[in-house]
């Protein structure tokens, strides 16, 4: 991971257009925990947010050694209703210039299978939630004429799935939604993302990868759609080169990936007909042998 941000010859640098500090939603582990350590690599004070206390606190502390930034925990469910209530009192006494929403609740499992409760906790997370701290920071860095949003999506979200069907129409709310505020904050000197990523390599998503069937994602040299994409779920970047792809495209929404083979999946499937496209993604999740023992919470 990068120790300094790309500059411009001109301009404002990164931590005088999205300073003087970043509110990470989901900020402790995986790509969280790389987004939190980059934000602060490029000049931030953080706000890191998780559930986890423990995770937190080791994030927080890590951040403040290498980075000598400012850091403030703030543990809390982002399903919480009261969410908004609890960000607006942490934050009262900041100017959070940068906002990023990396959280999410993916049931993993036929659509009927799958309780309700969990359904609809993964709509909180993945839908109501962003709304409320959209509400919180966005009306204030229009105010100020400069901020930067990002909304962690997934190339997921660009089409319906099985075994995945609430995570990924929360994901294509987060992108919309993205796209939409890119179209209508740009003018008043907001840049707005959403950050397509791919398979990424986390705890949990290194669960999903052990159920793949390897022989299925060994066909590295095929240009065939599926093939491609499951020998990208075989292969997964890294959360850091997510944080840094993120914090790079910032400024040049209101789509960006972390691979150019994402840039592609998602280009392809978005020009295919959409009942090819859903039977090709049902085809890639059924890569999968069995349910993994964990699960994005």
């Amino acid at each position: 991971m990068s120790n300094t941000s790309p500059q411009r010859s001109s301009g404002p640098s990164f931590a005088e257009k999205y300073g003087p500090w970043a509110f990470i939603a989901g900020g402790s582990m995986g790509i969280g925990r790389a987004l939190s350590l980059e934000a602060a690599a490029r000049g931030l004070n953080v706000v890191i947010n998780a559930r986890g206390r423990e995770s937190l606190a080791k994030t927080a502390a890590e951040v403040r050694a290498r980075h000598g930034v400012e850091v403030r925990e703030l543990a809390a469910d982002l399903a919480d209703p009261r969410i908004g209530e609890l960000v607006a009192e942490a934050t009262s006494d900041l100017q959070v210039g940068l906002f990023v929403y990396n959280a999410t609740i993916a049931p993993i499992g036929r659509f009927l299978d799958i309780p309700l409760d969990l359904q609809l906790t993964s709509v909180q997370m993945n839908c109501a939630t962003p709304l409320r701290l959209l509400y919180e920071f966005a009306p204030k860095m229009v105010a100020r004429g400069r901020g930067g949003i990002s909304l962690v999506s997934s190339t997921g979200g660009t089409q319906g799935a099985v075994t995945s069907a609430t995570y990924n129409a929360g994901k294509a709310f987060e992108w919309i939604l993205a796209e939409s505020l890119w179209g209508e904050l740009g003018d008043h000197g907001v840049d707005v993302t959403a950050m397509l990523v791919g398979p990424t390599s986390s705890p949990n998503y290194n669960a999903f990868k052990d159920t793949l069937d390897p022989e299925l994602c060994s066909r590295a040299d095929s240009e065939d759609l599926l093939d491609r994409m499951r020998n990208g779920l075989m292969n997964p970047a890294e959360p850091e080169e997510v944080a840094v792809s993120l914090y790079d495209g910032l400024g040049n929404g209101p789509v960006t990936w972390t691979r150019p083979l994402d840039k592609w999946i998602t280009t392809k499937s978005l020009a295919m007909a959409r009942d090819e496209v859903t039977v090709t993604w049902r085809r890639l999740m059924e890569t999968s042998t069995r349910p993994p023992e964990k699960q994005a919470r």
